[in-house]
């Protein structure tokens, strides 16, 4: 089967789908990847989300600290309050 070759997959009751393994393997989603559910005119797109590590996101914090102006205390805050919302 070609790369671009379309494969069927099953909604279940849940409203669940299995990724057939051969496109798991080849854009290398594995158990615990985020995805992102996109609605278009066409239908839905699925986008891997590549979060970053929490060194990587400490670092960015620390590096946009002057622009900011916050403690890190009042970034765990926003953090912890943002993941409230969720």
């Amino acid at each position: 089967m070609s790369t671009d070759e379309p494969e069927v997959t099953t909604v279940t009751s849940k409203g669940q789908i299995t990724i057939p393994s051969r496109l798991r393997k080849q854009f290398g989603l594995e158990k615990g990847t985020k995805l992102m559910v996109v609605p278009t005119e066409y239908g839905l797109v699925l986008k891997k989300l590549e979060l970053p590590s929490v060194q990587e996101f400490q670092q960015r914090v620390e590096e946009r600290s002057d622009e900011l102006d916050l403690s890190i205390g009042e970034i765990d805050q926003l953090v912890h309050d943002a993941r409230a919302e969720e």
